[in-house]
């Protein structure tokens, strides 16, 4: 008995010696697992308070769709995805103090957002030294460098191409050259400026008149006059603020002056409408839109629009007021992720970006996107269309603006 218990005792602690050793090379195995089976991160920066709340608001919805839509179908490689969310009230100091906090403290996979250019800007640097994907929600054409922000891509169109069908809609369809622009003081607003004057002076037209006026000033009734006394035959106006939006209409329309008005998507929302003092103001504006909203002539909607919208019929009300296209372009921000990391096979950020820049076609409801190691917009020109703003119908969508204006 003796013997047996010694003998035991020696089989006891040659067992705990063999486990100890071989424990540290247990760990790693153990970790993978581990990571294996955790939450793929998204860290998501968005402006649901402040200046850009109404469009912000409606992308998050169609962020959290999308996400919704990637767990329900098992996840990416077998882990489900996981939100971090954080509201930047439309501050860029705000933008970058939460991109750092969710790169470094709750160390995401990738970064979404933030949701306006001038807090996309500030926040480039610091991702591209995390080595993290970032799929911003800016539209300023300079955001996007593939030397210099090599894991930045693009989930909407770049301002490039609102200017470019607006520049030639106002010299080929209004046949209006007497241009004034009429933007606010934002990071947006000022780089905007820059980038229309740019693709007018390639046309051979130079402004009469131009201004960024602050985002709040509460009267535009100065900054109208000055257009009209300037000669201005048609207005620009670029500002994601719907309230700037609204108070530069309403001045334009108090003063009696019927001038067509060439503004940023963000003036097809409902929510300027409702912020008009006559909603007959609205008439005579014209925005480029998307051919994803563009109703067809028996009044219908793309497919793949109407899909989304049955989809999420019971919840859609309260967004609808920021168009369509702002839901839609929330949604690409983790469906772009999604492809990427599908056709990498992991969430490496070297991999992901490499396999995005190799996928032939992204096909969403907002439309195709195909990035390349040298093109990280990847939206093409013809997704967009010139709309009349008042020409909202029930279904969220709009007609196509007129030639000659007066709609």
């Amino acid at each position: 008995m003796i013997v047996t218990r010694l003998h035991s005792s020696a089989l006891g602690r040659r067992s705990l010696l063999i486990a100890a050793a071989a424990a540290p090379l247990a760990m790693p195995a153990i970790r993978s697992a581990r990571a294996a089976s955790a939450p793929i991160k998204l860290g998501f920066v968005v402006a649901l308070t402040g200046a850009f709340a109404t469009n912000a608001q409606a992308i998050n919805f169609g962020f959290q769709k999308a996400l919704g839509e990637i767990n329900a179908g098992g996840g990416l490689l077998g882990r489900m995805l996981e939100a971090i969310t954080r509201d930047s009230a439309a501050e860029p100091t705000k933008a970058v103090s939460f991109t750092k906090e969710l790169l470094f403290n709750n160390d995401v996979d990738m970064i979404g957002g933030p949701t306006n250019s001038g807090e996309v800007l500030p926040t480039l640097g610091v991702v591209t030294a995390a080595k993290k994907i970032q799929i911003i929600s800016g539209s300023v054409d300079q955001l996007i460098d593939p030397v210099k922000y090599p894991y930045a891509f693009r989930c909407l169109n770049k301002a490039g191409q609102w200017f470019t069908v607006s520049v030639k809609y106002t010299l080929d369809g209004l046949r209006r050259r007497k241009v004034a622009i009429i933007n606010d003081n934002s990071g947006f607003g000022v780089l905007a400026m820059q980038s229309v004057e740019h693709v007018l002076k390639a046309a051979g037209v130079t402004p009469v008149y131009r201004v960024n006026a602050d985002i709040g000033q509460p009267d535009m009734t100065d900054e109208i006059n000055k257009a009209r006394d300037a000669g201005a035959d048609v207005v620009h106006l670029w500002s994601n603020s719907t309230g700037f939006l609204a108070r530069v209409l309403n001045a334009r329309g108090q003063q009696n002056w019927n001038v067509p008005v060439i503004a940023i998507p963000a003036v097809l929302q409902e929510q300027v409408a409702n912020l008009l003092t006559s909603r007959a103001y609205w008439a005579n504006v014209y925005s480029p839109a998307y051919a994803n909203s563009v109703l067809d002539a028996k009044g219908n909607l793309p497919p793949a629009t109407q899909t989304f919208l049955d989809r999420y019929k019971s919840e859609v009300g309260p967004f609808m007021a920021a168009g369509i296209y702002a839901m839609l372009q929330g949604y690409n921000i983790p469906m772009i992720y999604a492809a990427g990391v599908r056709k990498a096979g992991t969430v490496d950020t070297v991999a992901v970006k490499q396999a995005l820049e190799s996928i032939p076609t992204i096909d969403l409801p907002y439309g195709p996107f195909h990035f390349s190691p040298t093109d990280h917009d990847g939206f093409p020109d013809d997704g967009m269309v010139m709309v009349a703003a008042n020409s909202l119908h029930p279904n969220g969508g709009f007609e196509a603006a007129p030639a000659g204006g007066a709609g």
